[in-house]
């Protein structure tokens, strides 16, 4: 009998499958049922860091202008630190209390500010691991792709000098050069690397002449661009990589950790007209693992990485060459 069992930054996890942060995960009794379903983790509804800073902005506002300098510098320096939007903390504490299985939050960010000791309070919700979603839509061409990756850097760093539970950081796949800045990243203390986020695509609307938002599920195809990123860069990193985008059967997931994955997300399928997914994509997993004899998720995990390939033609440049002379 197949053991689906493995481990995720440090975190115990029945098996490798994660439901990642959105509308699903909102509340502690879809969170419950996710679990009951089979889910190895969930990722929470990713609370916003404008929301954060929004809120230690008001907060600032109602502070008395005429109360001592000294004492108004001091509530302001520690602001972030004591308020925040207390329902997304309540929120952490009820899933935590409902569930058996790791409670992963989510934060969708994109700069360090002082919002980041916001993240202390989410660990001390019960939070078992924090996900920092990087979500960054460069619009001005005076900030270069170097400013950007150090930005992010920098944040990060900011939230494991707050923090002591374990980070993921969840990627765009439009860095310049991948491989190169989650290497940066793995030297910045996190214990997870995410790809990739799915970046919120508005479409037009021609008849009334404006920008008009449109559901951005994945497909199975999609699966193809973080498995060859999940292959190439998981040999040259320590820390854990999770593939997410385009996993929405067995087959797909099989395929993640063969490329070096320790664990991957899903979300789109679950909105889908599928029965069961959760556990017909675990159950598919244990049956192809029984059929091949693996008896664990790490017998098989990263065969099929660069790596492990041991030569050009698998995910590079000979690959293409190879499809297309």
């Amino acid at each position: 009998m197949a053991d689906l069992k493995t481990t995720y930054m440090g975190l115990s996890l029945k098996n490798p499958l994660i439901v990642g942060s959105s509308p699903l995960t909102a509340t502690a009794d879809q969170c419950k049922k996710l679990e009951d379903d089979g889910a190895g983790a969930v990722v929470l509804k990713s609370i916003f860091e404008e929301q954060i800073r929004t809120e230690v902005s008001s907060t600032y506002d109602t502070l008395d202008g005429n109360m001592h300098p000294e004492a108004y510098e001091y509530l302001q320096a520690d602001m972030p630190m004591r308020i925040g939007p207390a329902s997304y903390l309540d929120k952490i504490t009820e899933t935590k209390n409902a569930l058996s299985i790791p409670v992963i939050a989510s934060i969708n960010c994109t700069t360090p500010d002082k919002w980041v000791n916001f993240a202390d309070k989410i660990a001390a919700a019960g939070a078992d691991a924090i996900e920092l979603n990087v979500y960054d839509i460069p619009s001005s061409p005076d900030v270069s792709g170097t400013i950007i990756e150090e930005r992010h850097l920098d944040l990060v760093r900011a939230v494991s000098a707050t923090v002591t539970i374990p980070i993921s950081v969840k990627l765009g796949s439009f860095y310049s050069s991948i491989p190169a800045f989650t290497k940066a990243l793995d030297q910045e203390d996190i214990q997870a690397i995410v790809m990739f986020n799915r970046f919120f695509q508005p479409d037009i609307d021609i008849e009334d002449i404006s920008i008009s938002p449109s559901t951005n599920l994945s497909r199975p195809e999609d699966l193809r661009t973080p498995l060859r990123w999940v292959a190439i860069t998981s040999d040259e990193v320590e820390c854990d990589v999770c593939l997410t985008g385009g996993v929405h059967d067995a087959e797909g997931a099989i395929k993640s950790i063969l490329a070096g994955a320790n664990a991957f997300q899903i979300c789109s399928v679950l909105y889908s007209q599928e029965q069961d997914p959760i556990s017909k994509i675990l159950t598919g997993m244990s049956d192809w693992m029984d059929n091949h004899n693996y008896e664990t998720i790490q017998d098989f995990h990263a065969l099929l990485s660069n790596k492990h390939l041991n030569t050009k033609d698998g995910f590079e440049r000979a690959q293409y060459m190879k499809a297309l002379i």
